[in-house]
């Protein structure tokens, strides 16, 4: 079997593309306030599903998200607090 970075045999491998692809729609929907798009970037917010996302793609999940809603951005420290998973801050 072929393998290479981002494809393996039939597989892609989304360890490789997910930041990219992240980045990529959140700067696509940017300030479009689509909360659709927006839906589908928001963070687990149990351990159970933490789990399974590694840190920085959480991190760029939350980028992404607030590049989308744009205008619900706010400049404190409430709002930054806010954006973290509850499993998270507790």
């Amino acid at each position: 079997t072929v393998c290479c970075r981002i494809k393996e045999g039939d597989n892609v491998n989304v360890d490789v593309t997910a930041p990219g692809a992240t980045l990529a729609l959140g700067l696509m929907f940017m300030r479009t306030n689509s909360r659709s798009v927006a839906a589908r970037l928001d963070v687990p917010d149990t351990n159970f599903t933490l789990q399974y996302v590694r840190p920085d793609l959480v991190l760029l999940r939350m980028l992404a998200r607030s590049l989308i809603m744009w205008d619900e951005i706010e400049p404190t420290k409430e709002w930054v607090e806010s954006r973290m998973p509850g499993i998270v801050r507790e």
